[in-house]
């Protein structure tokens, strides 16, 4: 199967860019013949590609698609890789529709006039910029808000969601001046767009649209030295009482004097060939069953980690499914401070008004460490250490992939990663 991508290309343009990286994500081959401006103002082209005659359209063997959103669905639709990249579900599929829908109303404008003002194709006055960056800046507040619990846009691997959203990120965070309020403020947006680039299929998709380099931040302006003010000449104060002056330096010692932060045990342990971000990082990014779970067998230190199976003890209390995926989303964020040593996956098993949550969780050291002991949350589970992995190679990597015949209770209806 291939798709013929009718309009400018440019790993900067996000129409371009979003429709290459969803086909990498497909597997299907989408080429880019060369693109000539105004060989679209033709009847034929009004008649069969586009009413308006704009591009881009995608040419398919059953006939042209235009609109950039629906190049991308259909795209998506096509996916020979079965890699689930237009969402796990149905539910999952529309989340995927809105943040498409998202990107589209909310930043291209935007991000795309930044854009063709950074390669000079046309220049924009400086009120304009200054609103484009505004409205741009806006949106991904909420966006950064989003993010604080959630690795991708949908569900716990990239879909086309982030094909639109890194698309449409990559130009602002190339030529807009406002660029470093992202790196400045929105920390868990660039996360997320560093997270989304680094995989290989999001990369080659941008490559093929030219020479992309992913966006750094911006250097700061070394600030400029202003004159010291004179100060102006203090009245002599009357020397203090002995005693009284002694009171007021014990007094001025203990403003200074801070307690001091209690060091994590966890830090103190020899280096462990099993590098959690190392492992985060294939999970996100590559193939659970084929890569990612492999990695992790080979790679498990079972001295420096520790692997445990926990269970919700309240498990018939649960009715309502997004009730349970509440429950389990303010579990993680009270994890939080844990994140350098800890990874988690964590499933909702069984019917809508019947199910039950249980979790896989690997934790730097041996034991459960005092900070995870510490969040209120743990005392509503049952832990039970693991203290084999490979005899539990088959279970494990059922989790880890969110379904499989280990997997007792029903159909996972939904899955939440701690990384």
């Amino acid at each position: 199967m291939a798709f013929t991508y009718i309009g400018f290309k440019h790993e900067c343009y996000s129409k371009s860019a979003k429709a290459a990286i969803a086909a990498k994500l497909a597997g299907i081959n989408l080429e880019f013949p060369e693109f000539v401006f105004g060989s679209t103002e033709t009847p034929a082209y009004y008649l069969n590609c586009s009413p308006t005659g704009r591009v881009p359209s995608l040419q398919t063997e059953e006939g042209y698609i235009f609109e950039s959103g629906a190049i991308l669905r259909h795209i998506a639709r096509c996916d020979k890789n079965n890699s689930f990249i237009y969402g796990r579900t149905a539910f999952e599929a529309s989340q995927c529709d809105a943040w498409i829908d998202f990107v589209t109303t909310e930043l291209d404008d935007g991000t795309g006039s930044i854009f063709v003002n950074g390669i000079k194709f046309r220049e924009f006055p400086e009120a304009v910029l200054a609103e484009k960056n505004k409205v741009v800046l806006e949106a991904l507040k909420g966006v950064d808000a989003w993010l604080e619990i959630r690795t991708f846009l949908v569900g716990e691997r990239i879909t086309i969601a982030d094909a639109a959203m890194v698309a449409s990120l990559h130009p602002f965070l190339t030529f807009s001046s406002e660029a470093g309020q992202v790196w400045a403020k929105y920390k868990n947006v660039i996360r997320y767009y560093n997270t989304v680039v680094a995989n290989p299929l999001v990369l080659a998709g941008f490559q093929q649209c030219g020479a992309f380099k992913a966006a750094e931040k911006p250097k700061e302006a070394a600030p400029a030295k202003a004159e010291k003010p004179k100060e102006a000449a203090k009245p002599k104060e009357a020397p203090k009482p002995a005693a009284a002056a002694a009171k007021d330096d014990d007094d001025e010692d203990d403003a200074v004097k801070e307690e001091p932060k209690k060091p994590n045990p966890l830090d103190a342990l020899p280096p462990s060939k099993f590098v959690l971000d190392a492992f985060k990082r294939e999970y996100s990014n590559k193939d659970t069953r084929t890569e990612a779970a492999p990695w992790f067998f080979d790679n498990f230190d079972n001295e420096g980690f520790t692997a445990f199976w926990c269970k919700y003890k309240y498990n018939e209390d649960l009715k309502m499914q997004f009730m349970t995926a509440n429950l389990i989303r303010g579990w993680f964020q009270r994890m939080e401070h844990t994140r350098k040593y800890a990874f988690g996956v964590a499933l909702i098993v069984g019917e809508d008004k019947k199910h039950e949550v249980s979790a896989l969780w690997i934790f730097r050291g041996k034991g459960l460490p005092e900070i995870v002991r510490e969040v209120e949350d743990t005392e509503l589970f049952d832990w039970v250490e693991i203290p084999d992995i490979n005899a539990q190679r088959a279970e494990i990597t059922d989790y880890l992939a969110w379904e499989g015949p280990t997997i007792k209770g029903g159909p996972v209806l939904e899955g939440r990663a701690f990384k």
